[in-house]
C-alpha cells in the first residue's frame, strides 16, 4: 500500500504546489488535495492552474490520487432546499473535474446529513439522485466516487453502505472507507470485511473514546484504532492502493506532523 497526506496536515494553508513539496519532504507517495469554493485552486481554478499543478506533483515524484471538497457540508446533497442540493452536486461535478484533470482517481463524497428536517428516507432517496448524477459526470472524465462514512447520522451499518453502493449497479461508486471515523459507531474490521472490494480509498485516523471531557480524534497510535490489524484486514479484500492520513497540524512544532504521520504508517504498513 502507498502513503498519502490529506494537504489538512499543513499549517497555513499552503498553496497546492507548497503542499506538494511539503508532502515530498515528509516522505508520502502521494497528496489528496482539498478543493475550495473560491481562490487559488478552487471550483474557479481554470486549465492552466490545473496544469501546472500536475506538472508540480509530477517534477516531485509525488501523485494526487483523491481529491475532497468540503463544500458537501455547506451545501449537502440531502438539503430540504433543492437549490442548496443543485448547488452540492454542481460543486461536486466541478471537483471531479478538477480531478480528472490534476490525475486524481477517486472522488471523496459525503452523500447527505440527515437532520430533524431531513428525515431518513428522504435522506436516502435524494442521495441517491445525487449520487446517480454524479456517477454520470465521474464517468465521464474518467474518475470513481468514494462514498465516505462521516458523522451525518447515514448509512450507519456496512450492510446499509454496501447495500447502498451496490444499488447504482455500477464500479464507479464505491467506499471512502475511514478508519478513525467508525470508531464512534462501529469497528473498523467489521467495515472492511463487509464493504470488501467496494473500498476504493482509506483515511488513516485515530479516535479514542476515553479522552478526559469527552471521546475525540487523536494522532496515529494514540487512540483505539486496532493498528496491528488494520493492514491484514485491507490485504485480505484485495486492497492494495493509498492509505492516506486526515490529520491537523500540530498545535506545536506544527511542521513534524506531516513527517510523524508517514513515519506512524509506515510502521503500521511494515515499510
Amino acid at each position: 500500500m502507498k502513503i498519502g497526506l490529506n494537504a489538512g496536515i499543513f499549517a497555513g494553508r499552503p498553496s497546492a504546489a507548497e503542499a506538494i513539496r511539503l508532502a515530498r519532504a515528509a516522505g508520502a507517495d502521494g497528496l489528496e488535495l482539498n478543493l475550495a469554493e473560491k481562490g487559488p485552486f478552487s471550483l474557479e481554478s481554470g486549465d492552466e492552474e490545473l496544469r501546472a499543478i500536475r506538472r508540480a506533483a509530477e517534477s516531485e515524484g509525488v501523485e494526487l490520487p483523491t481529491i475532497h471538497c468540503g463544500l458537501h457540508w455547506q451545501y449537502p446533497l440531502t438539503d430540504p432546499d433543492p437549490a442548496v442540493r443543485a448547488r452540492g452536486v454542481a460543486a461536486l461535478e466541478r471537483t471531479l473535474e478538477v480531478g480528472a484533470a490534476i490525475g486524481a482517481r477517486v472522488h471523496l463524497v459525503v452523500p447527505g446529513v440527515v437532520k430533524p428536517e431531513v428525515p431518513y428516507g428522504e435522506a436516502y432517496r435524494r442521495a441517491q439522485e445525487a449520487v446517480a448524477t454524479l456517477a454520470r459526470k465521474a464517468d465521464a472524465v474518467g474518475m470513481r466516487i468514494g462514498i465516505e462514512n462521516v458523522w451525518n447520522r447515514f448509512l450507519l451499518s456496512p450492510l446499509e453502505m454496501a447495500r447502498f453502493i451496490d444499488e447504482f449497479g455500477t464500479p464507479t461508486v464505491g467506499a471512502f472507507f475511514d478508519v478513525g471515523n467508525i470508531l464512534a459507531y462501529g469497528y473498523p474490521l467489521h467495515w472492511i470485511e463487509t464493504l470488501g472490494r467496494r473500498i476504493y480509498a482509506v483515511h488513516f485516523k485515530d479516535y479514542r473514546a476515553d479522552v478526559a471531557g469527552g471521546a475525540g480524534f487523536v494522532y496515529l497510535f494514540q487512540g483505539d484504532v486496532p493498528w496491528g490489524q488494520i493492514p491484514g484486514a485491507l490485504a485480505a479484500v484485495g486492497y492494495d492502493w493509498y492509505v492516506t492520513a486526515e490529520l491537523g497540524p500540530y498545535r506545536f512544532q506544527a511542521e513534524k506532523a506531516a513527517p510523524d504521520a508517514v513515519a506512524a504508517m509506515r510502521l503500521i504498513l511494515g515499510r
